[in-house]
């Protein structure tokens, strides 16, 4: 098994964007055109209310910070190999420019960036910045510090973030409200980014202790795999998950879970559940890798190319499609128009297809998009 590309965090990753690229869409329309699943299902393709459920739709986005962390402990061991006794000064520049690259792609995908209009510009509200954010915290770490140091920081981000929320008064309002319009977390975002805030209740600047958790949830698996990929190995992934997942209910009495916020509790439960599917990912294809090949290598051909992916399906121009769709679009309207009523899901199908088919060909050519 490669120690610079492992199977089980490139399937994962090309999971994750499977789903957001259009699996999902396509797996909910087919399901609304059948008109047989339960109202319990079709609520997993939506993200939940304030305060709700968890949702696997929810899912999503811890998913791609947690296995940016999972991947860290590799590319770092890489860097260290190749740069020589001045290999931290090397690395970060690395780390400067990624930040910076992926902060900006996140104001190109949600915050208006390219309308070159400050009245429309948001500042911190996509995705990539917050893996922008739990990147350049775990790297701060992996740069100094092992194992240990990457568990005593994510303890650390937890902590100090469930603290401020739980504990922190602010603006004339008493401390520990989770409130969709009242919180610390929202207050901080309000104060400092003013009128460059997107107007949803999600917050970003001091959630960044949270995405600095996931991700070094994330380097901290990877650093175990690292070090002995072995059934020892998974059964300590299968430990950590669970145990994260039992800590987040413990906590829930005291701190709701509101993945809008990112509050400790969701960090956990979130957490715990990439633990498992990394574990399980691991189990099948980086032990039992020659048998499976055939069934990670769809998921490697998008996880190879994850940031490509997103870019194509999530930034959207004036029409209010994305980038792929307006693309494919003259390519597949017409036979998708002779599906009848199972057009829209016939169409989705076709753009995830051909999506896949143009990263298949990059796959075989090397060709990666990469920060």
């Amino acid at each position: 098994m490669s120690q610079t590309r492992i199977i089980s965090i490139d399937a994962l990753r090309g999971l994750d964007m499977l789903l957001l690229c259009g699996g999902a869409s396509v797996l909910r329309l087919l399901l609304e055109y059948t008109g047989s699943a339960p109202d319990w299902i079709m609520q997993q393709f939506r993200h939940a209310d304030w305060g709700g459920a968890f949702t696997c739709w929810d899912l999503v986005m811890p998913l791609f910070i947690f296995i940016t962390g999972a991947s860290m402990p590799f590319a770092f061991a890489k860097y260290r190999e190749k740069g020589g006794e001045h290999w931290r000064r090397s690395t970060v520049w690395r780390v400067l420019r990624r930040v910076t690259l992926l902060f900006l792609l996140g104001m190109l995908v949600q915050g208006n960036l390219a309308s070159a209009d400050t009245q429309r510009m948001s500042l911190f509200c996509n995705t990539l910045q917050a893996i922008a954010e739990g990147y350049l915290i775990t790297s701060v770490i992996l740069l100094f510090c092992g194992l240990r140091g990457q568990i005593v920081g994510c303890l650390l981000c937890l902590i100090s973030y469930w603290a401020l929320l739980r504990f922190v008064p602010y603006a004339g309002q008493s401390a520990g409200l989770f409130l969709p319009d009242n919180n610390l977390a929202i207050h901080i975002d309000r104060v400092l980014q003013g009128s460059w805030q997107d107007g949803t209740p999600y917050s970003w600047i001091l959630t960044s202790l949270s995405f600095g958790a996931l991700t070094l949830m994330g380097s901290i698996c990877g650093s175990l795999i690292r070090s002995r990929s072995s059934l020892r190995t998974i059964g300590q992934l299968l430990l950590m998950g669970s145990g994260s997942l039992f800590a987040a209910l413990l906590l829930e009495a005291d701190t709701p879970l509101i993945k809008h916020i990112y509050t400790t509790t969701a960090v956990l439960w979130s957490g715990g559940w990439c633990i498992l599917l990394l574990a399980v990912f691991h189990l099948l294809f980086d032990h039992y890798g020659k048998s499976l090949a055939r069934v990670a290598f769809p998921l490697q051909v998008i996880g190879c190319n994850a940031l490509l992916a997103y870019l194509l399906t999530e930034i959207h121009g004036s029409n209010g499609y994305s980038i792929w769709q307006t693309a494919v679009h003259p390519l597949i309207y017409g036979l998708a128009e002779h599906c009848g009523a199972a057009a829209p899901a016939a169409h989705a199908t076709l753009c995830l297809l051909l999506l896949w088919l143009t990263l298949l060909f990059l796959y075989r050519h090397k060709a990666f998009l990469r920060v």
